[in-house]
């Protein structure tokens, strides 16, 4: 399984790089912790393509499954800043459930019985991770945010498996790049909001530090997606919130409701049984 070990990779920048994006969110707008992930994109996607060997051919075709595949991981910074990245940060890993239906649907992927259970307890668990503790359950503006956001990442990463099986990965990568410059510029159009950088350089680094780790770790998916399934590596790499919750909890002091406890590690297994 070459595909398992850029897919857990991917997962240990994601579950460390959210953490530190959250933390940045004190010091900078979301459009801003966007443009430091386009900068380290630029600075670690095209050499990575460039080095690789693009075919030039192509490029054109793939540029827009590279906008699509980029485009909903701007939502990110927006949900985050929201609630608990603990809280939020899960939910939104909940996408593999639409990057796994899909696969199975278009790309005719298969899932066995342990898979359909994980699918299973990651829907229960991210209800369990939503519900407040001590209140009755209510569909907060937080959760419809990640669930949509949730469903976005889901379909970039289907879209992102389907330009993999028509393209090889390092044109399809510099298109990802390019898609990503557009996707910023597409963001500020949609926020309007003053564009804010408050305090020292050192104040900055988290939101540096994250917003390159995240992309990193996103070459690294693609990087699993053009070796494995993606009902599979997508799972895997999205068990980021295990680490997320021992960082938010160390880090950022965030306190977990014992509901939100239980749904985490629901969603967490869940998000592994898929994988496995």
């Amino acid at each position: 399984m070459t595909w398992l070990l850029p897919a857990i990779i991917a997962s240990l920048l994601w579950g460390i790089g959210q953490a530190f994006i959250k933390k940045g969110l004190n010091n900078v707008t979301p459009f801003v912790s966007n443009t430091f992930a386009v900068v380290s994109i630029l600075i670690v996607e095209v050499p990575f393509a460039l080095i690789g060997g693009v075919n030039w051919t192509f490029f054109p075709a793939i540029l827009l499954y590279g906008l699509i595949a980029s485009l909903p991981n701007f939502v990110f910074p927006y949900v985050i800043r929201k609630v608990n990245v603990s809280l939020a940060g899960t939910v939104l890993a909940t996408y593999p459930i639409y990057t796994v239906l899909l696969s199975v649907i278009f790309l005719k992927e298969s899932l066995d019985f342990i898979q359909i259970l994980g699918v299973m307890g990651i829907i229960l668990g991210m209800f369990f991770v939503a519900k407040p503790e001590k209140e009755r359950f209510t569909l907060a503006t937080w959760v419809v945010w990640a669930v949509v956001g949730s469903l976005m990442i889901g379909f970039g990463d289907f879209m992102g498996k389907v330009a993999l099986t028509k393209y090889d990965l390092y044109t399809f990568i510099l298109a990802l790049t390019l898609g990503n410059v557009i996707s910023l510029v597409i963001t500020r159009f949609v926020d309007r909001s003053e564009i804010r950088v408050e305090g020292t350089k050192r104040e900055l680094i988290p939101s540096i530090v994250g917003n390159f780790m995240m992309p990193l770790g996103l070459l690294f998916l693609y990087i699993a997606f053009s070796k494995g399934p993606a009902s599979l590596v997508s799972p895997v790499a999205s068990t980021y919130p295990a680490i997320t919750v021992v960082l938010a909890f160390l880090y950022l002091k965030e306190r977990i409701s014992k509901t939100g406890v239980f749904g985490i590690i629901l969603v967490t297994l869940g998000v592994v049984a898929v994988g496995f």
